[in-house]
């Protein structure tokens, strides 16, 4: 079990460097495999806001205010129904819930490339896809997808369309602690006893970067989603 925690703080910290964004949805995976789905989500929340901290140091107040205003005021509903629903399902139940999101997140890959939205409409997906997010994140830590399709329709240019979304999730996992907490999700014990793996997030950042450059992406996200794909089928079938 300890080597999954260390592996994922790792995983996530490579994800951060901005290597591959299926990595992040892998992480859950691996984790419920490993131990129950309530303890999974409540131990990776505290190492992803950790995480988050890299990535808004990198990026910092280089965010586009306005559009994270109205991604974040509507991914608010998603997180209070989010933490709605994961405080009266069970464990078989949450399991359940991960991997259907998972395999959505799958198919969501291999259609994205379709994907084309209008961007003289774009005002109106941000509710949608915030409402979305702060759901699905609640619920599987996978609210990347619904907004980097919205703000793939706004124009930021790539670093504000980073530091955007590194802004509204670091938000995003700080609104989740009420909801886990009164869900009873945070394992005090378990947290405490694999707090040293969280030195494998800059571990992990400064391997994708070295690496970032170097990687066939499209290669290493085609591989991660099957890795994903087979996760999820696994935590449906047992």
């Amino acid at each position: 079990m300890l080597f999954s925690v260390a592996l994922a703080a790792f995983l996530i910290g490579f994800n951060k460097a901005g290597v591959a964004g299926t990595l992040g949805p892998f992480v859950t995976v691996l984790l419920a495999l490993s131990i129950p789905a309530d303890d999974a989500i409540g131990l990776l929340l505290p190492i992803l806001i950790v995480a988050d901290w890299f990535t808004l140091a990198v990026h910092w107040k280089q965010w586009d205010g306005r559009i994270y205003g109205r991604l974040l005021l509507a991914s608010l509903v998603g997180i209070v129904i989010g933490s709605l629903v994961i405080s009266v399902v069970d464990e078989i139940a949450l399991r359940r819930i991960i991997a259907v999101a998972m395999l959505g997140f799958a198919l969501f890959y291999l259609k994205s490339r379709s994907i084309r939205l209008d961007p003289e409409k774009s005002d109106r997906y941000a509710w949608p896809a915030g409402a979305t997010s702060g759901l699905i994140s609640t619920l599987a830590h996978l609210g990347g997808p619904p907004v980097f399709v919205y703000l793939m329709t706004t124009n930021l240019n790539p670093r504000r369309f980073v530091a955007t979304s590194a802004v509204l999730f670091a938000t995003i996992n700080l609104l989740k602690v009420p909801g886990y907490f009164f869900a009873g999700l945070f394992d005090g014990e378990l947290i405490v006893s694999t707090m040293w793996t969280w030195l494998m997030i800059p571990v992990g950042v400064a391997t994708g970067r070295a690496l970032v450059d170097r990687i066939d992406r499209d290669r290493f996200e085609r591989a991660t989603v099957s890795l994903l794909t087979i996760g999820a089928l696994l935590l449906l079938l047992f």
